[in-house]
């Protein structure tokens, strides 16, 4: 039997090609499905559910870990993270701008309550007011009777 060269190259084409249709096959639902929990994710995202898109991204990452979802939920994790801290860094400076002036506050009323406490003190002298003069009794007079 001699071996021809035609057959040995059809079978190695033919073998690369059921290659190529088991693994798309195999990826084609895992992309779509990715792609369709990417979308969910981003819903999620703009409704303002922070935390349910994060799980979401997560799922992809793991479930799906070598489709362009997976990227893409990798990079929006990423971003997430990112805002995050900055918006908590944010408030952490407005915190620590507040109670700097909550503390400056409540250093001068200290000050105040101090000044009073250490106050000489001072002596209220009240005068009792001057006794009134006794009211004269009128005599009784008597009127006259007089006819006219």
């Amino acid at each position: 039997m001699k071996f021809r060269p035609v057959l040995a190259l059809t079978a190695i084409l033919s073998s690369i090609l059921g290659a190529v249709v088991v693994y798309l096959v195999l990826s084609v639902p895992n992309d779509l499905k990715a792609d369709s929990m990417m979308k969910d994710a981003r819903k999620k995202l703009d409704a303002g559910r922070r935390d349910d898109a994060r799980e979401e991204l997560g799922r992809i990452i793991q479930q799906f870990p070598r489709t362009d979802a997976a990227a893409a939920a990798t990079i929006a994790l990423v971003t997430l993270g990112a805002e995050e801290r900055q918006q908590l860094a944010t408030q952490m400076r407005r915190l620590r701008e507040d109670n700097a002036k909550t503390a400056a506050t409540l250093a001068a009323l200290q000050e105040s309550v101090d000044a009073i406490k250490n106050a000489p003190p001072k002596t209220v002298i009240v005068q009792a007011p001057a006794p009134k003069p006794a009211a004269k009794k009128k005599a009784a007079t008597h009127r006259s009777q007089h006819r006219r």
